[in-house]
């Protein structure tokens, strides 16, 4: 297998792109970037904006082991935030490993590596900025978002992907292929994003997890949620994990809920609920349907679960999309 690392930071992204460019004898424009080889296969569109924010959107598979080693810069106070990333994030003999579904905010003041994944198709947006650009926007400057932002010293922190921010990163992707608009796009849902996180922070709504168990626990349940996430039709069986992982059930509930902030019963069920929401708004099924490919008892079942959590009925939202 093919190895590659870059070493670079994260508050100058674009430097490495025009390096990475150059070393897969690919093109960079300063806005878009486009590989097509055998060895990778990456297109990157990234703007720069005042105060020397970034927002990017970025699509890869590659036949070659890519590492990116982060070298910090500690004269400013950078954030990054990824959302849809597929890969892994390691420090010195910790190593974390996520799939899709989540979002990743971390301080870039912080040595690291992050290993892109390994011939699989993937996506992601990134949003870099200085603490004193969110504080422009930050009007109380003292909110729980701008608190987590500030804290010094070495963090990476785990949410979960809500439905609204989701549909933000949607709206952004789709942006990326008009050129007329897609700078103010990119921008204005940067915002959008940063700012549902802020709300639903205060709200206390985000499942956020800064991780502090043992890493081979720890990447035992990232595997056992992929498990679970995996099918919807049957909810997971306590018993039988409790038997496959080799640990009690309340140890088992209380590792993935230091990773989590839940039981697993409880997680999957919201994602469950969640899944609702994506399928309800982006597809042509009807109610029975999902509900049958989600493993609730019958459609009532899912119309209430679904108006407990999000607070409306299930058909408000059809008819919504795009």
């Amino acid at each position: 297998m093919k190895k590659y690392t870059i070493k670079s930071n994260e508050d100058h992204p674009h430097d490495s792109y025009q390096r990475i460019a150059e070393d897969f004898d690919g093109s960079w424009d300063g806005t878009e970037m486009m590989i097509d080889n055998d060895d990778l296969k990456l297109q990157i569109t990234s703007f720069e904006y005042m105060n020397e924010m970034y927002v990017g959107h970025l699509k890869m598979n590659s036949n070659t082991q890519i590492i990116y080693s982060n070298v910090p810069n500690k004269d400013r106070n950078f954030v990054i935030l990824r959302i849809g990333y597929s890969g892994a994030y390691s420090k010195k003999d910790k190593f974390r490993r996520f799939n899709h579904d989540g979002i990743f905010l971390y301080n870039a003041n912080q040595l690291f590596n992050i290993e892109y994944p390994f011939q699989i198709s993937c996506q992601w947006i990134t949003i870099r900025f200085p603490l004193e650009a969110f504080d422009f926007f930050d009007e109380d400057g003292n909110s729980k978002l701008k608190e987590l932002l500030s804290v010094k010293g070495d963090w990476f922190h785990y949410f979960t992907l809500t439905p609204k921010i989701e549909g933000y990163v949607n709206e952004l992707v789709k942006a990326s292929t008009n050129k007329t608009k897609r700078k103010f796009s990119f921008f204005a849902r940067a915002l959008d994003i940063l700012g549902a996180l802020k709300e639903k922070m205060e709200k206390g709504q985000m499942t956020k997890s800064n991780i502090k168990i043992h890493p081979e626990d720890f990447s035992s349940m990232v595997l056992l949620k992929d498990k679970i996430l995996a099918n919807f039709t049957e909810p997971p069986n306590l018993n039988d994990l409790s038997f496959e992982l080799g640990m009690s059930i309340s140890k088992l509930n209380r590792n993935f809920k230091a990773v989590y902030q839940l039981p697993i019963l409880q997680y999957f069920n919201q994602h469950r609920t969640e899944e609702t929401y994506r399928q309800v708004k982006y597809s042509d099924k009807s109610l029975t349907e999902i509900a049958d490919d989600l493993g609730y008892s019958h459609v009532g079942h899912l119309s209430r679960t679904f108006k407990k959590h999000f607070g409306y009925a299930p058909s408000s939202i059809r008819g919504t999309l795009q």
